[in-house]
């Protein structure tokens, strides 16, 4: 595998990255390796050279507020080297130890590894696996595929075993390696210092993108978060290339609403590709930039890939995604347990109407099971998570509404683990049930800020993939400020009965037409996953035939096949486990297949 761009850096490892340019030397050196340009990082020092502060990324502070980061740097302040607009990462040195910070929501990945007494860090855990001679970690594998977004379980584990990947929110000191949380957890604002603290945030983190392309494009899906940004854009004077995605075998109305939205602003340059251009689910995916770890999304890179051609096609250096949206600002539907536990009686009613109409429920069902889970503890949460491994509904039956309301679940996959994995996991999960400890965060708080981090690794695989291709793709969503400004209310905040986003619909309100902050409806895609499974049965017949996690004893090969043969057929199915499936299939193909490479050298001590 070939990284295009990464960072380095170590304290007593005695270990150099070939290749590599420093951003300083000394005992705990640290280093730029592939294709960051000059302009993707910046390093300031003060007088003395014993400060010393680096960003790397999309940082849109000025050199002036740079400089006085260097005070933050002399008083371990590590939150406050991370309020600058942009996406980047920080690399900080007091002239006794070096802290390394990813973002809030880790889509700037930091790994580390011990290796020769020392630690030693990278922003890609593939070179750290290279230089420890890491196998793959097939606990740590099962899962972050059965349930990646309960972090008790999944920790800080990777795919390679020994290397650990830093939480979102949290700074490495390189000394022993430790890890330590800067960002706090607990909701301290009102929704209208959210909203206000949401339209200031968005609007800097498009306007300083904006500033900064010379050819600017944008995902214009017709959907609240994506049009709202390139109108944001198009809204500061910019020309937006703004590029919306017509699906004919998935019903939905996106197509409609982005056509109106770009007819109200002359500044969009509105193309929407159309059926001949389109890619389907798993097709070409050998084909497919290899990420750095497995990525479930890399099934849809030719359907993806199709419609970005034409903004490749335009020469556009900076893209503009509305992704991490539906995360930072949809809650989980737990959160009717958060207004069965406050004691709001009407509200919770009224949503749980709402929600029985959506699934097709008996609304006392549904209140039953809220009530239920405002009285069930974390830990009591996780054993019932164990419980369900251990012992999986039979196949094809419809989960009741208790089930479908839960603070943690497992995904589809769990069906198709064998006895032994999914014991092994049941255990893993019951260990976690009795050590954890909220520390006094809220239940549905917690479990945001898993499912945001969680969003956050699989946007660092998609930006990267992107990137291969030549696509500069930003997430603003994803900048510390937006984050810090959703997450300061209460999750039951971030949901409405009768607008999708009613936190960003009252930050935007003015700056994007009403229409569209009101839009009840949502587009899918089942459709044209559905084709794409028909068209490449063979292709994933013979994958399963080989599959490497059958032949490690991890997936039940005929439980698979069933499924599989069901959704050829056009049968509803287990199809975000059949991704998860076939892009891990294909990772571990391509990384136990892929030749030696020469990453690292032995180096000299460093002295300062």
């Amino acid at each position: 595998m070939s990284i295009p761009g990464w960072i380095t850096g170590c304290a007593g490892s005695g270990v150099a990255p070939v290749g590599g340019r420093p951003l300083w030397r000394g005992p705990r050196p640290a280093w730029i390796v592939g294709d960051i340009p000059d302009e993707g990082y910046r390093v300031v020092c003060d007088e003395a050279g014993m400060l010393r502060l680096a960003v790397v990324g999309d940082c849109y502070a000025t050199d002036a507020q740079l400089r006085q980061g260097l005070g933050a740097v002399a008083r371990a302040d590590w939150r406050a080297l991370t309020g600058w607009p942009g996406s980047y990462w920080v690399v900080a040195d007091d002239g006794r130890r070096t802290v390394v910070l990813t973002d809030v929501a880790g889509t700037r990945p930091v790994y580390y590894t011990f290796h020769h007494r020392g630690v030693v860090w990278a922003s890609a855990a593939t070179p750290l696996a290279d230089l420890t001679a890491a196998p793959i970690d097939h606990a740590a594998l099962v899962a972050r595929m059965v349930c990646p977004t309960v972090s008790e379980v999944t920790g800080t584990t990777t795919v390679f075993a020994g290397v650990r990947r830093l939480p979102g929110g949290h700074a490495l000191h390189l000394d022993a390696g430790r890890i330590q949380p800067y960002e706090p957890q607990v909701p301290e604002a009102t929704f209208h210092q959210a909203a206000e603290a949401l339209r200031e945030a968005l609007v800097v983190a498009v306007e300083r993108r904006a500033a900064s392309a010379a050819r600017l494009s944008a995902d214009f899906s017709g959907g609240l978060d994506s049009t709202s940004l390139a109108l944001l854009a198009a809204r500061a004077g910019n020309e937006v290339f703004a590029v919306t995605r017509d699906d004919p075998t998935s019903a939905n109305d996106d197509v409609l609403y982005a056509r109106c939205a770009a007819a109200g602003e002359p500044r969009i340059r509105h193309v929407i590709v159309d059926e001949s251009e389109h890619g389907l689910f798993f097709d070409r995916m050998d084909v497919a930039p290899h990420t750095d770890q497995p990525y479930t999304d890399a099934a849809r890179w030719s359907m993806r890939h199709a419609y970005h051609r034409r903004v490749l096609d335009h020469g556009s250096d900076l893209h503009l995604t509305g992704s991490g949206g539906d995360t930072l600002l949809v809650a989980s539907p737990s959160y009717l347990a958060d207004l069965a536990r406050l004691g709001r009686p009407r509200e919770l009613l009224r949503h749980a109407v709402a929600r029985a109409r959506l699934r097709h429920q008996p609304v006392h069902c549904v209140l039953a099971a809220a009530i239920t889970l405002a009285c069930t503890s974390y830990p009591q949460a996780l054993r019932r998570l164990a419980a369900d491994i251990a012992q999986p509904p039979a196949r094809w039956e419809r989960p009741n509404a208790s089930r479908r309301l839960h603070w943690c679940g497992s995904s589809s996959f769990a069906a198709w683990l064998t006895p032994t994995a999914r014991d092994q996991l049941a255990q893993r999960v019951l260990a976690a049930a009795a050590t954890t400890d909220l520390g006094g965060v809220p239940i549905s708080t917690h479990r945001a800020w898993c499912e945001l981090r969680e969003f956050g690794a699989y946007q660092a695989e998609l930006t990267a993939q992107l990137r291969a291709t030549g696509i500069n793709a930003h997430a603003p969503f994803l900048d510390n400020a937006v984050v810090r400004a959703a997450m300061s209310i209460p999750v039951p905040q971030r949901q409405s009965t009768t607008v999708q986003k009613p936190l960003l619909g009252a930050a935007l309100r003015g700056l994007v037409p009403d229409f569209l902050l009101q839009r009840r409806t949502k587009g899918a895609y089942d459709g044209n996953a559905y084709n794409g499974i028909h068209r490449n049965a063979n292709r994933l017949h013979a994958i399963l035939d080989d599959s490497y996690l059958v032949q490690v004893g991890i997936v039940d090969q005929a439980a698979v096949r069933a499924d599989l043969d069901r959704l050829i057929a056009g049968a509803p199915g287990r199809l975000t486990a059949l991704e998860t499936l076939i892009t891990t299939e294909l990772w571990l193909s391509r990384h136990t297949s892929r030749p030696p490479t020469r990453t690292w050298r032995t180096e000299e001590p460093a002295h300062a």
